[in-house]
């Protein structure tokens, strides 16, 4: 089994409107039938079968969203529902989704779904339902498709002006989903399916397996963002926390394991146009111990490359930008007040004058950090961003603001969790992007 660094990413992925293929640094190679093998499962030490597994999470789940993930809670639930065409595994190797199979024909790739594709509520998945799912989150995309029959459609392989890589087609936001008459929760394909717990726990969601097949019912726990230690004490099975006192604290407690997961989360100084910025010779180093749990210099590995916050001037940021005079904006650092890592690395980037004299850290509450960092008022923002983006447009419409096109997005640190983990809690398997699901990936024979 290879390093648990190799097996496991966390990120985030993205819904916006923006359209374009990611950049060809950023995915992975287009590898052969990958081999069925357990290099990107996750196990704390023998496997015994449960009934029931017990996920806790401290972030809200919103069906609404469904199925693209706001955050790390919505998207380990969202994983286990629903499904795109391909699925990347933590190594990058392309396995099949809903579709069972695909080819590049000249200038389009064509898909063939498998004949035993459902939704939960038992109904066929055709190439049509493929298309109308694409057509409410990326219309160029779904304009690119062509359908040849019930099971086979093709895609031109350029789209909205762009070249579409097959690893898009792995991508959860273009996840295949209908909507549910009367429900909260969109009908996907997934091998899970979503209900509210009894009544009386309006805290519990279960995922219950559309089949069997061995796959155990998963009880999630939505728990406040300080809940992680209480749900320890109450008997959750597995936990994702980035705060060292929670995984001290776990260390102690009898039949839990800790695993460090892969460097997820890269924070970046933004620097809005016009601004100075003394960046060109700051020490990364010097700012590890900025910050709260596991920290490395971001450009400590050589894997990540080109970041896909570098490459974006072509996805028309600018192009909404109401420009703001760079003598008007208020001379602060300014991060989500929420997040102490962010506290910690303005703190340390206002002490080594990295934006001159005058300059001071403020933390705004998440309502306000949004709004204040879409305005570009001030002169810098420490923001948290995924390393692993599917599609550079649509992270880039999420994550960053309109005028970062014309500004500075300086790395700082990589960042990862930790997964507290009952022994002998039935395997996870991890994709390319981080995604976390309890059914198995498939390989190609």
């Amino acid at each position: 089994m290879l390093p648990v660094r190799t097996r496991i990413v966390l990120v985030g992925l993205l819904a916006a409107a923006c359209r374009a293929g990611p950049p060809r640094a950023e995915l992975p190679p287009v590898p052969g039938a990958a081999p069925s093998d357990t290099s990107c499962t996750l196990a704390a030490g023998p496997v015994v079968a449960r009934d029931t597994v017990t996920l806790a999470v401290t972030a809200p789940v919103d069906p609404a969203h469904a199925p693209l993930p706001r955050n790390d809670a919505e998207r380990l639930v969202f994983a286990q529902l629903y499904e795109s065409l391909l699925r990347l595994d933590c190594q990058g190797r392309t396995l099949p989704g809903l579709a069972k199979s695909w080819s590049q024909d000249g200038d389009r790739w064509t898909f063939t779904l498998r004949e035993d594709a459902r939704f939960w509520d038992g109904a066929p998945v055709t190439a049509l339902d493929v298309v109308a799912a694409w057509r409410s989150r990326d219309s160029s995309l779904a304009r690119a498709a062509t359908i040849a029959d019930d099971h086979t459609l093709s895609v031109g392989r350029r789209a909205g002006g762009f070249d579409l890589p097959l690893q898009l087609f792995a991508d959860p936001a273009l996840s295949i989903t209908k909507r549910a008459p009367g429900g909260n929760w969109r009908i996907g394909t997934g091998r899970y399916w979503v209900t509210g717990a009894e009544t009386g726990a309006p805290d519990v969601l279960l995922a219950r397996p559309v089949v069997r097949r061995d796959l155990p019912v998963v009880r999630i726990n939505l728990l406040p963002p300080d809940g992680a230690r209480d749900a320890l004490d109450g008997g959750a099975d597995m936990i994702v926390v980035d705060d060292p006192a929670t995984v001290e604290y776990a260390a102690r407690l009898r039949g839990y394991t800790d695993v460090p997961l892969e460097w997820s989360r890269t924070y970046v100084l933004l620097v809005p146009p016009g601004e100075q910025a003394g960046v060109g010779d700051l020490r990364l180093e010097s700012l590890r111990e900025a910050v709260h749990g596991d920290a490395r210099p971001a450009d400590a590995s050589s894997e990540a490359g080109h970041p896909w916050f570098a490459d974006v001037e072509h996805c028309g940021l600018g192009a909404r930008h109401d420009a703001v005079d760079a003598a008007a904006r208020r001379r602060r650092i300014v991060y989500n007040q929420a997040d102490r890592s962010a506290a910690d690395l303005a703190a340390r980037l206002v002490g080594l004058g990295v934006l001159g004299r005058g300059t001071a850290a403020a933390g705004l509450p998440a309502t306000s950090f949004g709004p204040a960092l879409r305005a570009g008022g001030d002169a810098a923002y420490v923001v948290e961003l995924h390393a692993r983006v599917y599609d550079a447009c649509r992270a880039a419409a999420l994550e960053l603001p309109p005028w970062s096109a014309g500004g500075k997005v300086v790395p700082l640190l990589d960042v990862r969790s930790h997964v507290v983990l009952r022994r002998a809690l039935p395997r996870l398997w991890s994709d390319w992007d981080g995604t976390l699901r309890f059914a198995p990936p498939t390989a190609l024979p």
